[in-house]
């Protein structure tokens, strides 16, 4: 039986992901940091799963995570635990600043980094970025600027990890879930050239497909999964859209 690690299993994509490769014969270590109800409850359903409580945002947490983890032997590591902030420029605190960059960007380093003689042979690292990341921001710019950094940190890993047979990706989706859950969701469903958004469940059979043999030589890129979003202008749409 394989073993992965996937951080921020309690809701969403990550949730999505700990049932996948459960389903896939895995025996997955997952983490949540607020949402212990959830995680419990995952755990309830998922025979093969082990939970843990840590709050990325405080280092000493990470660390001591680690610690307890130590002796653990890894198949695939799924970096998916994340937090935003959105606020405007003029108020931005740098506080908030600091806790998305140590949650989003610090954290998959320190654990791809402390755990990197934990993998068996030809382990994976999977990074769950956002299109965020390949674009400006106006409200979330801690976030947007932590995923590019994951972005480019993973192309920097898969140089690194790829000297010993390990395969680091990132997987960057667009806008997930339905239009029932923000007015802003509802209008990327309308800009999407198929019409909706992601399910977590589409995002997390990538992940999966990622960490297989059948992706053995993808290393160091990112794949985009946005269902065609970003190929669009919403302009020169609304000017189709008009004819």
């Amino acid at each position: 039986m394989k073993t992965a690690l996937v951080t921020g299993i309690s809701k969403g994509i990550g949730r999505a992901i700990a049932r996948k490769l459960v389903s896939d014969g895995y025996f997955v270590h997952g983490t949540y940091n607020t949402s212990k109800k959830e995680a419990e409850s995952l755990k309830f359903e998922l025979k093969n799963l082990e939970i843990y409580q840590v709050d990325f945002s405080d280092r000493k947490q990470t660390l001591n995570f680690l610690q307890r983890i130590k002796n653990l032997k890894l198949d695939g590591l799924v970096n998916n635990a994340g937090t935003i902030v959105f606020e405007k420029f003029g108020d931005l605190k740098i506080e908030n600043w600091d806790k998305v960059i140590e949650v989003n960007l610090h954290t998959p380093f320190i654990l791809s980094h402390s755990l990197r003689n934990q993998f068996n042979s030809g382990g994976v690292i999977v990074n769950i970025a956002s299109t965020d990341g390949l674009t400006g921001s106006f409200a979330s710019l801690s976030y947007s600027a932590s995923k590019a950094g994951l972005i480019n940190l993973t192309k920097s890993l898969g140089n690194v990890f790829g000297k010993k047979g390990m395969r680091v990706v990132s997987v960057s989706p667009g806008w997930v879930g339905s239009g029932m859950d923000s007015p802003a969701i509802k209008e990327a469903m309308d800009n999407n050239p198929l019409g909706r958004n992601a399910r977590h469940e589409e995002i997390a059979s990538v992940v999966t497909f990622l960490l297989s043999d059948g992706a053995s030589f993808i290393n160091g890129q990112n794949i985009v999964v946005d269902g065609g979003y970003t190929n669009v202008d919403p302009i020169l749409k609304k000017e189709a859209d008009s004819l």
